[in-house]
């Protein structure tokens, strides 16, 4: 994953993420049509409520862990062949774009970028503070979550996990539940390993 905290001189109003995915432009296509998904990956969100409204309009409360402010908003979306784009309704940050960018190898990357054009220059340095600093994380986030869905996707029951359950955690619960799923397998793994020493053991005493 690639970051330029800032586009060139003609766009200084927005920034993006570059994140390297392993799925075709068909494969991650449907990936843009999940918006709620796409922010709950965030691990610097937290969310008190999301509700869709229809017509591709949502409404959202979350506290942002990067600047420490609480986002409440309304947001519009428009699909446009591989780009999706979110229009917030509240709030500093003008629109959230997704785009796809296919490679010369069939893979393509996901481009996230966040705009701040709504705003003049003045308003946006004297409300800095409300600068949402969580786009590299969100980044990293998608990047771990897609090479998660392309690896264990074929598991039964996995991908039901992932929708119905791991994606409505907070992000300290997840961080708790997977802190509890490694201790789990190390203490399953020991028991294993005293269970095969007590057979191995064992059959020798019969032997």
């Amino acid at each position: 994953m690639s970051e330029l905290p800032a586009p060139p001189s003609d766009n200084q109003d927005a920034a993006w993420v570059t994140i390297e995915t392993p799925f075709d432009a068909k494969g991650l296509s449907g990936f843009l049509d999940d918006v709620e998904r796409l922010f709950r990956i965030n691990s610097l969100l937290v969310f008190e409520n999301w509700q869709s409204l229809g017509n591709g309009e949502y409404q959202f409360k979350a506290k942002n862990l990067s600047n420490d402010k609480t986002v409440e908003t309304g947001i519009k979306t428009a699909r446009e062949g591989n780009t999706l784009t979110v229009t917030y309704r509240g709030g500093l940050k003008t629109t959230t774009t997704f785009r796809l960018d296919p490679k010369p190898d069939g893979t393509v990357d996901l481009i996230v970028t966040d705009n701040y054009s709504g705003t003049s220059k003045q308003e946006r340095e004297a409300r800095m503070d409300e600068v949402d600093k969580s786009l590299t994380q969100w980044g990293r986030d998608l990047r771990l979550y897609l090479l998660a869905w392309k690896k264990w996707s074929w598991f039964p029951g996995w991908k039901w996990y992932r929708r119905r359950v791991w994606q409505q955690m907070q992000p300290m619960a997840r961080r708790i539940c997977f802190m509890l799923l490694v201790v789990t397998a190390l203490e399953f793994f020991a028991f294993l390993m005293v269970f095969t020493i007590f057979w191995l053991e064992l059959d020798k005493y019969f032997g």
